[in-house]
């Protein structure tokens, strides 16, 4: 059952009845049956995955506090990341290693063997690692294990992020399945109109940009370099909209029923820094593996031990192996690990660079040689730290979106050629640009405002202070536009490939 879906608008209102018409100590068992139907409702012969992954990190949890400390804690431990990593690299990983070593066999030609293909199941990148989170939190003593099976088995299964996060850890979820609350219209208004807002980047701009950018970037040498480097950046903003419009979906559904979700994006194209990109794009994804790797390997399993270059090594090492790893979760594909790789790179670039005295002296002194204001050197600074920002996204856009290397060279051959068309012939660069829908543009533009005001204050919240009709009306503009930009064919959203 996806969230753009008919029969999800109508499962949604009825799951808020049943839940609201319960009573408070019976809510769990609506939240988990209802859950349970909406994964049944894609593919009921894999729940069992979830209850494996539900029951392993369950009695692992229950039996970890009494354990001694030692080979017996770790070998609860084990059983947790071998049971859920062990069903995570089946079904999503084994595919790209079984293909990977067929292909070396018959010599690189990949033609000469039928590939392996396994069906992902669709949430286990999500709920396998927020179950494991829980399980670290309870090893490491940062949590009491949950013991009321029904209570867990709703965390692990909680349909709002079940398929595609964001990834709650136990502490902000688990108790508030246990609180107490009443229907609220305001809050269940802030919540359709989050939904809303979710449905505008999905069916209007992602599902656009999905009609637009494949053809573009499968066959480059077709179009024009200007054309390929806006498909490619065009690609990268059709997965923002995509999977930021999903989170706000499942954050404004779990809103209705008066359960709080953690905020997934945070404005990442506006970022000034690959890192700070990474920090604002899928944050719950990015803080969990900064919790899990990055920091147990930058600490070197403490937090002062060691000279400084020692520090400095385990913390760039750990920059490069987090980042590749999320990486290889978002797509896996040897073009992810390679984007992943660069990122690495460039952070630990960025990091260099940001604590070197010398080169902040360097800035300085250039800057005041030139007579350039402070303002204005901090803009020169941020210009050219996007600059490298975007030239990374383009890379990436154009890496993940076309079907193999071969095809991501020439598309970074033809957007190497930009500076000399533009030179030759100025008017061909804008050739193709005349089958980008207007409408397209002008709801990017629109989205963007809505992103810029909203981190000013909340749209929603001017618009609901200047009365009932302007936000009433409001909303059903917004549902007019969906419903007469938007597509409506697509099969999924793209966190179904995760």
């Amino acid at each position: 059952m996806s969230f753009h879906s008919l029969d999800y608008l109508l499962f949604l209102p009825l799951v808020v009845v049943l839940y609201f018409v319960m009573p408070q100590r019976w809510r769990w068992v609506v939240l988990l049956v209802m859950s349970n139907l909406f994964y049944a409702a894609w593919r009921w012969d894999f729940l069992w995955l979830l209850w494996v992954s539900t029951l392993i990190d369950f009695f692992v949890g229950q039996r970890l506090p009494s354990a001694r400390p030692g080979w017996r804690k770790k070998a609860l431990l084990a059983i947790s990341l071998c049971g859920n990593l062990g069903l995570l690299f089946t079904f999503k990983y084994f595919a790209l290693v079984a293909n990977t070593g067929l292909t070396i066999y018959h010599g690189g030609d990949g033609r000469a063997f039928e590939p392996v293909s396994l069906l992902l199941p669709l949430g286990i990148s999500f709920y396998t690692f927020q179950t494991l989170g829980y399980v670290i939190d309870v090893y490491r003593g940062r949590k009491e294990p949950e013991r009321h099976l029904g209570y867990f088995a709703v965390y692990v299964m909680y349909f709002p992020q079940l398929l595609a996060g964001p990834i709650e850890r136990p502490g902000t979820l688990l108790p508030q399945f246990r609180k107490e609350r009443m229907f609220d219209v305001g809050r269940a208004a802030a919540g359709g109109a989050l939904m809303l807002v979710g449905y505008f980047k999905k069916l209007v701009i992602a599902d656009r940009l999905a009609d637009l950018v494949p053809p573009v970037l499968n066959q480059p040498l077709d179009h024009s370099p200007l054309l390929v480097l806006t498909a490619a950046a065009g690609e990268i903003y059709r997965y923002y909209a995509d999977l930021s419009g999903y989170a706000d979906i499942a954050i404004g559904s779990s809103l209705i029923l008066g359960i709080q979700l953690t905020k997934n994006f945070d404005r990442p194209l506006a970022s000034v820094s690959v890192a700070e990109f990474w920090r604002r794009w899928h944050i719950t994804v990015s803080t969990w593996f900064r919790d899990y790797v990055y920091l147990p390997i930058a600490r070197g399993g403490g937090r002062s031990r060691g000279r400084r270059d020692d520090k400095a090594v385990r913390r760039a090492l750990a920059t490069l192996l987090t980042i590749a790893i999320v990486a290889l979760w978002h797509g896996a594909a040897w073009t992810w690990l390679a984007a992943g790789l660069i990122a690495g790179f460039v952070m630990i670039g960025e990091g260099i660079v940001r604590r070197s005295r010398r080169a902040t002296a360097l800035s300085n002194g250039l800057a005041r040689g030139l007579g350039v204001p402070r303002d204005l050197e901090v803009g020169l600074q941020n210009g050219l730290n996007r600059f490298v920002l975007w030239s990374f996204l383009i890379l990436l856009g154009s890496m993940v979106a076309t079907p193999g290397w071969q095809t991501s060279i020439q598309a970074w051959g033809r957007m190497a050629e930009l500076p000399g068309w533009f030179v030759q012939d100025p008017a061909s660069l804008l050739s193709g640009f005349a089958a980008v829908p207007r409408y397209l543009v002008v709801a990017i533009i629109a989205l963007e405002l809505y992103q810029w005001l909203d981190a000013r204050r909340p749209v929603f919240e001017r618009v609901r202070a200047r009365g009932a009709i302007v936000a009433w009306g409001f909303y059903y503009a917004l549902i007019a536009v969906i419903l007469m930009f938007g597509t409506f064919d697509k099969p999924g959203f793209l966190y179904f490939n995760f």
